[in-house]
């Protein structure tokens, strides 16, 4: 499989977008205890890590791929209904962003499945969502899927349950082969068009983590409308990057030392954009396993995220980064409230393995406001 840059979206859609309200959310009566058992599960898993390698981790990404600093420009020329929330107003931010690999034990990159690239966006003013512990953040959780694998928070449980519940416990030779079978059959899968979500959790093709998009996967308010968050590498930095698959053979943290070399050269460059709801029968709020038709409503650049190069795995950063910072969807505006039972099931459960880490480790939380406040 070769991964093909995406292809640059219309500027205009004929369709209007939908009007924001509290009504398109629709909270079944027992999701609190949904997500309660969820953030148990999650804590879970963290404590049999912790067990084992002596410190808490994240719940899950909990291997870093890549710790990089930059910023994010918003220009001037964007049409109303994409000038909205923290995109309302031509000017740029400090960004902090984290790249990981998906399971809950720091696993060797043979196991090439799941990643994640987060971003926290600095000194965003504005009135945050309810429960968030930040006010001048605005963080987010990003995936290579452009939809998630459950449809609701009680998807979300029964999978952890059938699957990444068990996954701290299992020794690492049967995880990185059946990374490796899922890979083959997945592989097998697209090469007739078709593809299978819990299959490319398990396993994907080992590329450069800067290599390919990354998606919110489940939908968040977008001041007056509502949307789908997405990061895509510029055709400049796939051009530097050159051929971005990663041999994972010889080197257990591929990817890491991927990234390292990679960014001691070059800078990279990413669209940030936004896929605005235009029907909510075909873009559902409370269903994260669909994926917005792109015909109907295309991505459209809202910002560019710009990482110079540096030192994408400094010692401070894995300190800081590792010990004192969280990204949680929760850290929003409330004009970019996260959506659907799924997010609310994310918000909750993070913030529990959050704690539990940051406990376990001894560790303070903190908010930069700026990158002057991130050790070098």
């Amino acid at each position: 499989m070769s991964f093909k840059q995406p292809t640059t979206p219309r500027q205009l859609t004929q369709a209007r977008p939908v009007p924001y309200n509290s009504r398109v959310e629709q909270m079944p009566a027992d999701e609190a205890d949904t997500i309660a058992k969820i953030g148990e599960m999650m804590v879970g898993m963290a404590d049999t890590v912790r067990k084992e390698h002596g410190h808490a981790m994240r719940a899950t990404h909990a291997k870093a791929t890549g710790f990089l600093t930059g910023e994010l420009v918003v220009p001037a020329d964007l049409p109303a209904e994409l000038a909205q929330g923290m995109f309302a107003r031509p000017g740029r931010y400090d960004v902090l962003v984290r790249y990981s690999q998906g399971p809950s034990n720091p696993v060797s990159d043979k196991a090439s499945g799941q990643r994640g690239m987060a971003l926290k966006v600095l000194g965003v003013e504005g009135p945050h969502v309810a429960g968030s512990r930040e006010t001048t953040t605005q963080d987010w959780v990003l995936a290579p899927d452009p939809a998630f694998i459950s449809a609701t928070a009680k998807g979300f449980l029964l999978n952890f349950k059938l699957g990444a519940s068990n996954t701290p416990g299992l020794l690492e030779p049967v995880i990185v082969g059946a990374s490796y079978a899922a890979r083959g059959v997945e592989a097998a899968l697209e090469a007739v068009g078709l593809e299978n979500g819990t299959l490319k959790l398990l396993g994907r093709e080992p590329l450069h983590p800067v290599s390919h998009p990354y998606y919110s996967q489940a939908p968040s308010r977008y001041g007056d409308y509502i949307a789908k968050v997405a990061v895509f590498p510029s055709a400049e930095t796939l051009e530097a990057l050159g051929n971005p698959h990663v041999d994972t053979s010889q080197d257990n943290d591929a990817f890491r030392t991927a990234m390292v070399a990679f960014f001691a050269r070059h800078g990279a460059a990413f669209d940030l954009r936004v896929q605005l709801c235009t029907n909510l029968e075909s873009m559902p709020v409370e269903d994260a396993s669909v994926q917005w038709p792109e015909d109907q409503s295309p991505y459209r650049t809202v910002a560019r995220l710009i990482l110079p190069p540096q030192d994408a795995f400094s010692d401070a950063h894995f300190a800081y980064f590792e010990q004192r910072i969280s990204f949680n969807p929760i850290h929003a505006l409330e004009e970019h409230r996260p959506l659907g039972g799924v997010q609310r099931a994310r918000m909750q459960a993070y913030l529990h393995t959050q704690d539990f880490r940051q406990r376990a480790n001894g560790a303070t939380p903190a908010e930069p406001s700026s990158l002057a406040e991130v050790p070098a």
